[in-house]
C-alpha cells in the first residue's frame, strides 16, 4: 500500500472513530432545563410524590409491586414497570425522571434483577430516562422530599454533615448546600419556592432560585404545606385547628375553605381533595376551590392524596398494599386501583 493511500485510510478511520466519540459523549450529555420548568405538582410531593403525570405518561409508585417505579396511560393502560426498586418523591421533565430509592423496602423477591437490583446500598437521588434505563445516582443521602426546578433538584436531607436543603444540577454537577433548616422545596412556580419556616419561625417564605436563592417572607402565621396557584396561596393552618385556608396574594384577604382538621390535601384547577381523622368525621371529601359544595368521596381515615388528570388516588391508613382511585370528574365509584401487568 502506497503512503498516501495508507494516509487516506488512516485519516478516515480517525475521522470515523472521533464522529463515533462524538455522538457517545452528545447522547450522554443531560440537556438543560428552561428556568421555568417544574418537576411535579405540589399537592402530590406532600402526598409523598408517589405519582407524576408527564407528557401523556403516568408514573407511579406501585403498591402492588412493592412499590417499583411503573409507568401508564393517564387511562391505566400500557402498564410497564421501570424499576425493580421501591420509589417515592417522583419529579421529571423532558427525558428523565428523578426519584428517590428507598433502600429500607426495596423488591428482594423478584428472581430477574433488572437496573440496579437489590443491594441495600443503592438508597439515595436517582435520574433515569423515562423508560427507566441508564439509571444513575446523583447524591447517596437520605432525603425526605424533593423538587425540580429549572436545571436543579432541590431535596431536603434528613440527617448526616448534609442534614437541611440542598441542591443539585440534573448532570450532577454543581451541587451545593443552602441551609441546615431542613425545609421542604415542593411547591415551586417560576422560578420561586415557597416553603414554610421550620427553625425560626412557621410563616410563609418565597425563594427565588434565580437570584442566588435570595429568601424573604410572604405572608406570616403558622402556614404548612402551601400551594400557590392562580394568584391564591392555599395551605394548612396549623395554629387553628389544622384548617384549610386561602390568603389572596394581591389584597392579603384570607378565606377559611374549611375547618375540618385536614390530614392531607391535594387539588386541581377546579377542586380540593381532603383527608380528615376527626372523630365522627373520618372521610375523603372533595369541593370547590372557595370551598364550596363539599362532599363525601369516601367514609374512613385516607392518606396518600395523588392526582392525575383523569383519578385521585388514596391509600386507606394503616392497610399494606391496597390504593383505590376515582375518576377526577365524579363519573364513577370508587373502586380498588389493580395496577397488574
Amino acid at each position: 500500500m502506497s503512503n498516501r493511500k495508507f494516509l487516506i485510510l488512516f485519516t478516515a478511520i480517525i475521522t470515523a472513530l472521533t464522529i463515533v466519540i462524538l455522538i457517545y459523549i452528545i447522547s450522554r450529555r443531560v440537556p438543560m432545563n428552561d428556568e421555568n420548568v417544574v418537576g411535579n405538582t405540589p399537592g402530590n410531593l406532600y402526598n409523598g410524590g408517589l405519582f407524576l403525570e408527564m407528557d401523556g405518561k403516568v408514573y407511579f409508585s406501585n403498591p402492588l409491586a412493592n412499590n417499583c417505579l411503573y409507568s401508564m396511560n393517564p387511562d391505566e393502560t400500557d402498564l410497564k414497570e421501570l424499576t425493580v426498586m421501591n420509589t417515592r418523591n417522583i419529579v421529571g421533565a423532558g427525558k428523565y425522571i428523578y426519584f428517590y430509592l428507598d433502600y429500607s423496602s426495596t423488591n428482594t423477591s423478584s428472581d430477574t434483577i433488572s437496573g440496579l437490583g437489590r443491594i441495600s446500598t443503592f438508597y439515595g437521588l436517582y435520574r433515569s430516562n423515562i423508560n427507566g434505563d441508564n439509571q444513575v445516582i446523583l447524591d447517596r443521602e437520605n432525603v425526605s422530599s424533593v423538587q425540580l426546578v429549572g436545571s436543579n433538584l432541590y431535596y431536603s436531607v434528613t440527617s448526616g454533615e448534609e442534614a437541611g436543603l440542598n441542591k443539585i444540577r440534573i448532570d450532577g454537577e454543581k451541587q451545593d448546600f443552602i441551609t441546615s433548616e431542613k425545609l421542604d422545596p415542593s411547591c415551586a412556580l417560576e422560578g420561586k419556592i415557597y416553603y414554610s419556616g421550620i427553625d425560626l419561625d412557621h410563616d410563609l417564605h418565597v425563594m427565588d432560585t434565580m437570584s442566588e436563592n435570595a429568601s424573604s417572607i410572604l405572608l406570616s402565621g403558622n402556614i404548612w404545606q402551601p400551594i400557590v396557584q392562580n394568584g391564591y396561596v392555599y395551605y394548612i393552618d396549623a395554629a387553628h385547628h389544622y384548617r384549610l385556608c386561602r390568603t389572596n396574594l394581591s389584597t392579603g384577604e384570607t378565606s377559611v375553605l374549611t375547618n375540618s382538621r385536614i390530614d392531607f390535601y391535594n387539588m386541581n384547577d377546579y377542586n380540593i381533595f381532603y383527608a380528615t381523622s376527626e372523630p365522627g368525621n373520618e372521610s375523603l371529601r372533595v369541593m370547590k376551590l372557595d370551598g364550596s359544595d363539599n362532599v363525601v368521596i369516601a367514609e374512613g381515615i385516607f392518606h396518600a392524596l395523588s392526582l392525575t388528570s383523569k383519578y385521585l388516588y388514596f391509600k386507606p391508613f394503616e392497610v399494606e398494599n391496597v390504593m383505590y382511585h376515582v375518576p377526577v370528574d365524579g363519573s364513577d365509584v370508587v373502586s380498588t386501583f389493580l395496577p397488574y401487568k
